[in-house]
């Protein structure tokens, strides 16, 4: 059975990890600052190695490129990110870009031409230090102009970050492709599900939606000393109330659904003042829309009821939601035929990570697979998938695009959402 090379797999990844290392074992490579640059003209160097094709669209996105003979119409992608968040680790979206590069020299040396041409793609942004998933949002005709101006740099930094990569905001918006076939997309699992019930991989079913609120809470500043507790209208009593009655509600009524309180702050915020505005992100996150909707119907009833029982104002404003996606049957299909050749154990499971892939799912059958993190850590210098889970995920990427290019003629045809530019 054709296998991948496990050491040019694994050299790669070493030498991956070098560029942006931190000192104490992560990687720091935000989008398109200078350790990016480097990570990317590394890949390109190394698919100029490989005598693969390359190319790099308006986005910024890579791609090594095994052509089909001749050259199919259609294409079937492979990938990831090269990017990481702030000091984070060496496997999240490097793992796989290198796994579909890895596969397609596979093919390539074994003298294999297949049947539709091959891309093994990095992603420009996905870790969100510009916008998130910006690569894959321009990719499937998501991004407007409104996107530039949220952007979480500013306007010069952007301008700067794109001219070293060689795009404009013009050349983004104009990246949308029409010749996606399918995708598939190897990650790490940045959980212990699998590493707890001993299973090889993980078949992504759906990726969770993400709904983001801005809440603020508005009561009263007193003196700490001299305000009778019974005539306090605390804004921080009201948000401490409203996350904890969140928790209890969305563990008993929405598990797997989850909900978080990640920022707060009080204001005036002095010891020796009654807080009489405190600002509290909200995030939940669901694979369901339906549930979605009953689960912010709920948490802004909860935050009504907190804010009547603490004698307190309430406002909140909703973020543009990230839409569930769920992941195609046929490529499912794919990856557990493909890892059942492998002697791969596997199961189906939600991600509730956001990835590029949940975008590709919107204009072509898409799926995705975890391999195990040990102890789930992620987004952390310490972030660790054994060598050898990380030569499985390769194998399995490698026979995944095998089986799919099988069922190539059979793929179902997905007709894109209509998404208006701005």
């Amino acid at each position: 059975m054709l296998r991948i090379n496990e050491d040019r797999l694994l050299t790669d990844l070493r030498e991956l990890a070098a560029i942006g290392a931190t000192t104490d074992g992560g990687v720091d490579r935000q989008a398109l600052t200078e350790s990016d640059i480097a990570a990317r003209a590394w890949y390109r160097r190394k698919i100029a190695e490989a005598d693969l094709e390359y190319a790099q669209d308006g986005a910024g996105n890579q791609s090594a490129i095994l052509l089909s003979a001749p050259p199919s119409e259609k294409r079937i992608l492979a990938g990831s990110h090269l990017d990481s968040v702030p000091n984070g680790g060496r496997y999240d979206g490097s793992l796989g870009v290198l796994v579909a590069f890895e596969a397609l020299r596979a093919l390539k040396d074994a003298g294999l031409r297949p049947p539709v041409t091959l891309e093994a793609v990095n992603f420009t942004d996905e870790e969100s230090a510009i916008m998130g998933l910006m690569g894959s949002k321009a990719v499937v005709g998501q991004l407007t102009r409104t996107d530039f101006e949220r952007s979480r740099v500013d306007v010069e930094e952007l301008i700067r970050r794109f001219s070293a990569a060689g795009i404009s905001p013009e050349s983004m918006l104009a990246a949308t492709r029409d010749d996606v076939l399918a995708w598939v997309e190897l990650h790490i699992e940045q959980g212990t599900r699998l590493e707890d019930a001993g299973l090889d991989i993980g078949v992504v079913k759906a990726i969770v939606g993400i709904r983001s609120i801005h809440v603020t809470f508005r009561g009263e500043a007193a003196h700490a000393g001299t305000k009778p507790m019974e005539l306090r209208r605390d804004a921080l009593w009201g948000a401490a109330a409203f996350a904890l009655r969140a928790r209890e509600h969305v563990m008993r009524k929405y598990s797997p659904g989850v909900c978080n309180v990640g920022k707060i702050s009080a204001n005036p915020g002095a010891f020796n003042i009654v807080p009489a505005e405190v600002y509290c992100a909200l995030e939940f996150r669901h694979d369901s829309e339906a549930e979605m909707d009953q689960m912010q119907a709920d948490l802004i009833g909860l935050l009504e009821g907190c804010a009547d029982e603490f004698g307190l104002s309430v406002t909140y404003e909703a973020t543009p939601p990230v839409i569930p996606a769920t992941m195609s049957e046929s490529v499912m299909g794919a990856i557990e035929r493909a890892a059942d050749k492998l002697g791969l154990s596997h199961e189906r499971m939600l991600s509730f990570a956001g990835h590029d892939t949940q975008n590709i799912a919107d204009v072509a059958p898409a799926a995705m697979y975890f391999v195990p993190s040990v102890a789930g850590i992620s987004h952390n210098p310490k972030e660790l998938t054994s060598d050898a889970d990380c030569v499985k995920g390769a194998n399995l990427m490698l026979h995944t695009l095998l089986e799919l290019c099988d069922i190539s003629k059979s793929l179902p045809h997905i007709a894109p959402r209509r998404h208006r530019r701005s």
